[in-house]
């Protein structure tokens, strides 16, 4: 579903099971932004066929390591799909991460992203985007800042009068709110959420940030 120019959602919103938003930046270098279950992802291709998209992106971000954000990305980087996340988040996968994931019945394969991210600029193509590390939910999360449309990718950072969950491991509540103060400073019209609609417009999102610090921030 076209959201902007060069900018489309494809929402998980069935109930009955667990997967994440995934997102698409288009153009002549294509970038997926957590592409979710493996065996959800057909919802995606569907999407991406209605779109008149490619089926294999040039370069996949994920936010963080998550199964229902992540286990997607196999089969596309299979596919020739560059794969790219925060070098501190692969780190973390490496212990927890993989403990996280066979406590909830899933197996994650042994693989190497193509390129290891930190903090600053990510060029793809004719698009440039500000990689952000924004830990809380788990050490290496990343939040992606594209400029061109003051749009933030923002995974499970930050939902619609709702935050991450802080409590599996690697959770950290207090990080969790320097990272929500840190992206409540940005200049925004969009902020694509990893689960449950996206939030459109200047002053929707700060009274969305406003929302989230009075119901939040004195638990974590």
């Amino acid at each position: 579903m076209k959201l902007a120019d060069d900018l489309y959602v494809y929402p998980w919103t069935q109930a009955t099971a667990n997967n994440c938003n995934t997102f698409l930046v288009g153009g002549p270098a294509p970038v997926m932004i957590d592409p979710g279950h493996a065996r959800l992802y057909k919802h995606v291709e569907l999407g991406l066929a209605s779109d008149h998209q490619g089926e294999i992106p040039k370069l996949v971000v994920i936010t963080h390591c998550h199964p229902d954000h992540l286990e997607a990305a196999f089969a596309l980087q299979k596919a020739g799909a560059r794969l790219a996340m925060l070098a501190a988040e692969m780190e973390y996968l490496e212990g927890e991460g993989r403990r996280l994931a066979a406590s909830l019945g899933m197996s994650l394969p042994e693989f190497q992203p193509d390129i290891l991210l930190g903090e600053g600029e990510l060029v793809v193509g004719p698009e440039s985007f500000q990689v952000l590390h924004t830990p809380g939910h788990s050490p290496g999360h990343l939040c992606l800042y594209w400029p061109r449309h003051k749009a933030l990718f923002a995974g499970d950072l930050v939902f619609a009068q709702g935050v991450g969950r802080v409590d599996f491991p690697g959770g950290d509540g207090a990080a969790l709110k320097q990272s929500l103060q840190r992206v409540a400073k940005l200049d925004l019209e969009w902020v694509l959420t990893g689960h449950g609609p996206v939030l459109k417009g200047k002053a929707s999102i700060q009274r969305n940030f406003q929302i989230i610090e009075q119901l939040y921030f004195g638990m974590l």
